[in-house]
Order: C-alpha cells, then sequence, then structure tokens
C-alpha cells in the first residue's frame, strides 16, 4: 500500500474524521474491485463538493490524488490544506479561458503521480451539482490514463457511484458502489494503439459505467417524481434488516424510470401527468404524496399516530437535555450557513461543517466552564459528555415531533371535508396500484439487483 506523505496524514485522517461524523453509515458494494496498490484511477459522480474526496479516501483505505477546482487552492487556510494532502488544481474554462492552457499542466501532473504507482481521483463532470444523474463526462480523466499508460504505468480506471440519501441532512446515509475496473492498456490494444479512438473509447466507457453505479435518471425532467415514487414505492419488508434499504430502492426506481422512458414513453409521460395532478389535487388541501393520512386511515392510522407519540417518551429526559444545551448553538449555526450561504445543496454539507463546529466547540467549552465554576469540574465533565449523543437524541425526537404535529395539524383541517379526503384516498390507492404494477413488470423483465 502506498504511504502518504506525512505532512499530509493529519488532515487527510481529520477530514475523513468530520465525513464520518456527518454520515455515520456508509455502505460499499464491490470493495474487492479496489486495486491495494499500483496506480489507480478513480473516477466518480461529484454530488457533494468537498466531501466527496473523503468518503472516496474512506472507502479506498489509501491516499488518493483529487483534483479540485483551481479557484479553491486561493483560499487562505483551506488552499493550504488541499495542497497538504496532495490535491492537483484542475483550471477549467469556467475559471476564465486563460486558464485552460494550464490544464495541460494539471494533467500531465496527475499521469505523474500514477507512473510513480500512487492513486488519483478525478470527477470528470468537471463540477458538483444536485441533479439525479451522471452529467456529461470531459475528455481529461482519460488523458491521465492514456498518459500515464503511454509512459508504462499499468493504470487501472475504477469507477465510483456516490449515492447520498440525503447529502444535506446530518447522520444520514452513503451507498457507495465500485464499478467494474478498466485495464487501459487492454482498452488501447483492442483500438490498435490509436490514441484518439482510445481516448473516445475510454470517455464513453467512464460515463457508461458510471452511470451503472450511480442512481441516475436519463432525463432529468422527471426528478422530481423520483422522491414521489418511492413513497408510492417503499423498500419490501425483506429490507428490513439492510442499513440502506431507501437507497437500494432509489436505485431500483431510478432504473425503471429510465427503463419506462425507452421503452413505453407515453405510458412513463402518463403516468407522470397523473401524479402531477395528484400532486396538485394534495397541496391544495395541505398534503403531500408522503402523508401519513392519505397513506393510512381508520384504526392503523390512530395506533401508528400513538406509537409514534409513546415512542417519544422514553427519550423524553434525553431529548429535553438535548434542545436545553444545543438551541443556542443551534440557532447561531444556522443563522451564520443561512448568512453565508446562497448555493444549492452540494455545499451545504460542507458550510455546516465548516460553521457548526467551531460555533459548537466554543459553546461546549462555555458550558464546561460555567459548570466547573459553579458546581464542579466532574459534574461538568460528565454533563460534557453526556451531550453529543442527548444532542442526536433530541434530533430525531424533535423531527418525529414535527411530523407527528403536521399529521395532527391535518387531521384537524380535513376532518371539515370528510367526503374529499376520501376521495383523495380512493385517487392515491388506485395511483399506487398502477406504479406497483409498472414495478413488477419491470422486474419480471429486468430482475432485482441492483446490489
Amino acid at each position: 500500500m502506498n504511504n502518504a506523505p506525512s505532512n499530509g496524514q493529519l488532515p487527510r485522517r481529520l477530514a475523513r474524521r468530520l465525513m464520518r461524523l456527518y454520515y455515520p453509515v456508509i455502505e460499499v458494494s464491490h470493495r474487492e474491485r479496489i486495486p491495494r496498490s499500483g496506480p489507480v484511477l478513480f473516477v466518480a459522480n461529484h454530488p457533494n463538493s468537498l466531501l466527496d474526496p473523503p468518503v472516496i479516501g474512506w472507502v479506498t483505505q489509501r491516499p488518493v490524488h483529487f483534483y479540485a477546482k483551481a479557484p479553491l487552492f486561493e483560499l487562505p487556510v483551506l488552499g493550504g490544506l488541499l495542497r497538504a494532502v496532495g490535491m492537483v488544481p484542475a483550471y477549467r474554462g469556467a475559471d476564465g479561458p486563460a486558464q485552460v492552457r494550464r490544464n495541460l499542466e494539471t494533467l500531465r501532473a496527475g499521469a505523474a503521480y500514477l507512473v510513480r504507482g500512487e492513486a488519483v481521483g478525478i470527477f470528470p463532470e468537471g463540477k458538483s451539482h444536485d441533479l439525479t444523474r451522471v452529467e456529461m463526462i470531459r475528455s481529461g480523466a482519460a488523458r491521465i490514463a492514456l498518459e500515464a499508460a503511454a509512459e508504462g504505468a499499468a493504470v487501472t480506471v475504477v469507477p465510483m457511484g456516490l449515492n447520498y440519501e440525503r447529502k444535506e441532512r446530518f447522520r444520514s446515509s452513503v451507498w457507495v458502489r465500485v464499478g467494474r475496473p478498466l485495464d487501459v492498456a487492454g482498452l488501447m490494444r483492442a483500438e490498435g494503439g490509436e490514441t484518439r479512438k482510445a481516448l473516445r473509447s475510454l470517455t464513453h466507457e467512464i460515463e457508461r459505467r458510471l452511470r451503472e453505479v450511480v442512481v441516475h435518471l436519463d432525463d432529468p425532467q422527471f426528478q422530481p417524481f423520483l422522491h414521489e415514487l418511492e413513497v408510492l414505492l417503499p423498500p419490501p419488508r425483506e429490507a428490513a434488516t439492510d442499513p440502506i434499504p431507501a437507497l437500494r430502492q432509489r436505485k431500483r426506481i431510478a432504473d425503471a424510470m429510465n427503463h419506462w422512458l425507452a421503452a413505453d414513453r407515453p405510458r412513463a409521460e402518463a403516468m407522470a401527468s397523473a401524479m402531477r395532478q395528484h400532486r396538485a389535487r394534495l397541496e391544495a388541501h395541505g398534503l403531500g404524496m408522503d402523508s401519513l393520512l392519505i397513506r393510512t386511515q381508520g384504526a392503523t392510522l390512530f395506533w401508528r399516530s400513538l406509537a409514534g407519540f409513546l415512542g417519544l417518551l422514553p427519550t423524553l429526559v434525553a431529548t429535553v437535555a438535548g434542545v436545553v444545551h444545543h438551541v443556542v448553538p443551534f440557532l447561531m449555526a444556522r443563522q451564520v450557513v443561512r448568512w453565508r450561504y446562497h448555493a444549492g445543496r452540494t455545499w451545504l454539507a460542507v458550510y455546516r461543517l465548516l460553521f457548526s463546529l467551531p460555533i459548537y466547540a466554543c459553546w461546549y467549552g462555555l458550558v464546561f466552564w460555567a459548570l466547573a465554576t459553579w458546581l464542579n469540574a466532574w459534574v461538568a465533565a460528565l454533563w460534557s459528555a453526556a451531550m453529543p449523543p442527548a444532542g442526536v437524541i433530541a434530533l430525531r425526537s424533535c423531527d418525529r415531533l414535527a411530523a407527528l404535529m403536521r399529521l395532527w395539524g391535518q387531521e384537524a383541517r380535513m376532518a371539515l371535508r370528510p367526503r374529499r379526503l376520501a376521495e383523495l384516498r380512493i385517487e392515491h390507492a388506485r395511483l399506487r396500484r398502477e406504479v406497483q404494477a409498472m414495478a413488477e413488470q419491470y422486474r419480471l423483465l429486468r430482475g432485482t439487483g441492483s446490489r
């Protein structure tokens, strides 16, 4: 296994630990496809800005020299950290026409790492984005691999699909799918040693294999329906022990959507139109596709509501303590992030880590000092040790309580419209049966294997 430069070990380990704090559940499929040594070019989709490299680094368990857009290296603190972990600046056309000429330097730098037997990581889409798809793949990854291969390196290209349950959400899950590796030398031989043909072929194959391992929608205009289909098609019951059932089901649904859009687009569009109309009717009454009031009724609804409330009681003390301790830094961090952050979800988790950690650290220090001064150091130490798990419990309990309050509010509003509620439930059940029929047809055609 390659050894990283000593000056890059500490920031690399710190980045991975912070990433694991934010995403405690990371499921890896086909980890055995990752070479433990030798020249490897990891190519991945790029949904989550600066947190994607630590995820890949944690999965591969080896130092990886990642490409990052050049303007990041000009930032006072971040730039130094990026250089310390051996990252390579990428100059893009979006950063100015004059920068494109410097792109050749960065490609050669990546190839040089491969020639030395090290690992390089690149996001060939060239940008981070919120779309549920793999955007057009640039040729830079193929150029790096081919240049290193031309200098005698036995380069393997390994696609990696990064699939986040909810990338902006603290303590959510990640599914990393390792794709089928590509032997660059073998591909060169198959193309008769013609560099241009090999470049096109390798770029195309990288894109194809990335789409296999990513939750990818061929047509981005259908992305708004993905969440609603996840509500209509929950994971199967046998997935109860699966650490990431929702992510696996999301992949199955996306693949099915791609199939129907290609095989029977009129039927797919008719289903989308029916879902759009149903959504509009639900929203007119303050409801959503995931409203428990629509999906259940009668005794089932009552017992699920009661169970949700009773489930909050065992953790009531921890929840109250967690809320009391964390409410001030929580509000402060949220306000700072809102003040500084104006983009999409791609940078939200990074901003939360960058701004929240110092605020929470200062708050913990202040509370410890106050308790040690007014009471004693043992009380301060015990309280400080108990608060991190209490905070996680409080976060989950508050989410559940908010969902219950929404349900109770919806029940109160629809109590005066029982006939309309019955119509919406019938319409929802009919739509769900139609979606399930399409899903079953797809399963019979293609099977269920998406692991």
